[in-house]
């Protein structure tokens, strides 16, 4: 049986660990005036596995959004988690990751839909 992550309010609880595993993606759309940047993560913290991801249109954080390897908190990065899955460590898999990412994963797909 496949562990299944609790999906945790994003203003509930502030996410401390080191990313593990980064996809940040932008995407571009003719028909809205500001480019969607979707950024998820696997962030491995002393109780188990969260898994996370900011939308956001604001350009200004762009090039600080964190990649794969740093030690972050939350509460420090400058924005907020709009989604917060947790798992414990003994339950993680990549199986989860590849999962998250397949579901998350948010871009523009063009002419306004």
């Amino acid at each position: 049986m496949e562990p299944t992550p609790k999906l945790v309010p994003a203003d509930t609880q502030t996410i401390r660990g080191k990313i593990v595993e980064a996809e940040i993606k932008s995407s571009a759309d003719a028909a809205r005036p500001l480019p969607l940047v979707c950024a998820l993560y696997a962030i491995e913290a002393v109780e188990g596995f969260w898994l996370c991801a900011y939308y956001g249109a604001n350009r200004s954080i762009f090039d600080f959004l964190p990649q794969k390897g740093p030690v972050v908190d939350e509460a420090q990065l400058g924005f907020v988690f709009h989604v917060k899955e947790f798992t414990p460590r003994d339950q993680y898999q990549p199986v989860l990751w590849e999962e998250f990412k397949r579901t998350r994963m948010m871009a523009y797909t063009g002419h306004g839909e």
